[in-house]
């Protein structure tokens, strides 16, 4: 019996891997010769090529660098998943992003060019005494005569600075920023909260609630013994959260392959803001069709496994709770999920994912922990009922008012 549960466990783990593909491995096959520079344009940017072709190849030729390079339009799906790829190599986060991509490796480290950077910024940048190991120049303007440029060094924020402001000047600057923190960490003050928050009110699921208190009530009148409430309840808690964490997995990768970050952010907002109001109109308007319910084919054999009390049975309660009850709080996993693509790296997206995923089972966990006996599991039970509808009415507002704080603050 144990070994079954093992093999189902080496599957779905192995299910996650393969949804979230290439990404989740070191990108040995994507590792960039050290003399080779990666070029990536959009073909709908009429002024990218001629700026590459006119001004930045000859820039970086006359400083003895990109006498190899490759040309990528990443608006060619295979371009664009490269283009991440690479990206994610040296830890570029989604929000730093232009129309012009140049990667340049060189002999202090790798140089990361965004847009049309003025070449006399690009010669400076190059031989800079102090320049750190990794350095992005940034020129956001694509028209006219710019008026600013930017640099990162992965530490603190993005500095911005005139035009004409020296360039040793500026990267001094850029080195003080907010001290050295690893991509990922630069917005801990923003994500983590998001992350912690918005995984604790997803937790506040009916679907998953109503199905662990069934769960306990039915062990403790079969008058189990408490190892064995505990054991079954533990892989039942831990089904739901490898399947949410698969789904999470996949939904990360199909978003990534997105040309425009922001766009999908806003989007899984917009959906967490509809499905909050679905909440809402089941509340106020309890007979409407529309509802965010496990159907009831799946709820009828999750009842009919949790009575068996096995561990096969538990596992397969588990996995069908953690699949079918997705639409329940999907919207709130959607947008976090789009949040993480837009202001993170791969690495740390997938960290935020997983703690997520902790925080979206810790009440679960607490549940099977503080419920100690037969007539507490039972009551709890019964609470979960009375107070099923007023518990959907605050997770709508709840989700329409993370929606409205996500468009607000997080995606604009």
């Amino acid at each position: 019996m144990i070994s079954k549960i093992r093999h189902l466990i080496l599957i779905l783990v192995l299910a996650a891997s393969l949804l979230l593909g290439p990404h989740f491995a070191l990108h040995p096959a994507v590792a960039a010769p050290s003399t080779t520079t990666h070029i990536f344009f959009s073909a709908g940017c009429v002024d990218c090529w001629p700026f590459v072709q006119e001004t930045l190849l000859p820039t970086l030729q006359a400083n003895d660098l990109a006498n190899e390079y490759e040309i990528h339009d990443y608006t060619r799906p295979e371009e664009r998943k490269y283009l991440l790829e690479i990206a994610d190599q040296v830890e570029l986060p989604r929000s730093i992003a232009d129309s012009l991509y140049v990667f340049v490796p060189t002999p202090r480290g790798e140089l990361v060019i965004l847009g049309h950077v003025p070449p006399a910024i690009v010669t400076a940048a190059i031989n800079a005494e102090k320049r750190p190991k990794k350095l992005v120049i940034w020129q956001p303007e694509m028209h006219g005569t710019p008026t600013e440029y930017r640099l990162w060094a992965w530490q603190g924020e993005v500095q911005s600075f005139a035009i004409d402001t020296p360039f040793d000047q500026a990267l001094s600057q850029t080195l003080q920023a907010g001290g050295a923190l690893p991509v990922g960490l630069g917005n801990l003050e923003q994500l983590l909260p998001a992350v912690i928050v918005t995984g604790l009110l997803d937790s506040v699921n009916p679907c998953a609630f109503a199905v662990i208190l069934l769960l306990l009530a039915f062990l403790f009148t079969l008058r189990k013994s408490r190892g064995r409430i505990l054991q079954l309840g533990f892989i039942y808690i831990g089904m739901i959260f490898l399947v949410y964490f698969a789904i999470g997995l996949g939904l990360l990768r199909a978003v990534r392959l997105s040309d425009d970050p922001h766009l999908v952010a806003r989007l899984g907002s917009w959906l967490l803001i509809a499905l909050g109001a679905v909440n809402l109109i089941e509340y106020f308007f309890p007979k409407s069709p529309i509802k965010l319910h496990m159907p009831s084919i799946a709820a009828g054999r999750t009842n009919r496994l949790i009575k068996q009390a096995t561990v096969p049975a538990t596992v397969g309660a588990g996995l069908l709770v953690g699949l079918c009850t997705f639409p329940c709080s999907g919207g709130i996993y959607v947008s976090i999920i789009t949040l993480l693509n837009a202001k993170t790296t791969l690495a740390w997206g997938v960290s935020y994912l997983a703690l997520y995923n902790v925080m979206f089972v810790l009440p679960l966990v607490a549940i099977l922990l503080a419920a100690g006996n037969r007539t507490t599991a039972k009551s709890w039970a019964k609470w979960e009922r009375q107070h099923a509808l007023k518990i959907r009415l605050w997770y709508g507002f709840i989700m329409i008012a993370l929606g409205v704080v996500m468009l607000l603050w997080f995606v604009r």
